[in-house]
């Protein structure tokens, strides 16, 4: 009696499942700015007394230290054979979750929108995509 008592226990701790399921990472990802917005699209005032116009992008992600971002926009500038993205290609967050990217436009990009991405892979594998609108505007 034993013994079947002993096989039917080992039966069904051997056939269970003991790995638990992860949970999905309830990390926000959302990109931000001081700039002011009109319609959702940030207002990015170009100096001509600078070369480049720069300003810098806020990012929360409530997921902790040490965590890269990926950024990226289509809109590129080319100098000579260089072609240079508007937008730093990654950073990193602070112990609170955060991070920050400074993007930068030349003269040429008056009166346009341009899009930027930032991306992070969290823990468990899954991509998270933000993205923003900053339209280069002149009000000289």
């Amino acid at each position: 009696m034993i013994r079947l008592f002993l096989s039917l226990v080992f039966l069904v701790i051997g056939c269970s499942n003991p790995v638990a399921v992860e949970e999905d990472c309830e990390c926000v990802f959302e990109i931000t700015s001081t700039l002011p917005s009109v319609g959702g699209v940030y207002q990015l005032e170009f100096n001509h007394n600078l070369q480049q116009t720069y300003s810098v992008l806020d990012i929360t992600t409530e997921c902790g230290w040490a965590q890269h971002i990926s950024w990226e926009s289509k809109e590129i500038y080319q100098i000579g054979y260089d072609r240079i993205n508007l937008v730093n290609p990654s950073s990193m967050t602070d112990e609170d979750g955060n991070a920050h990217i400074v993007f930068a436009v030349w003269e040429e990009f008056i009166d346009s929108t341009i899009t930027i991405y930032g991306s992070y892979i969290d823990d468990h594998g899954h991509e998270k995509i933000d993205s923003v609108k900053v339209e280069v505007v002149d009000s000289e």
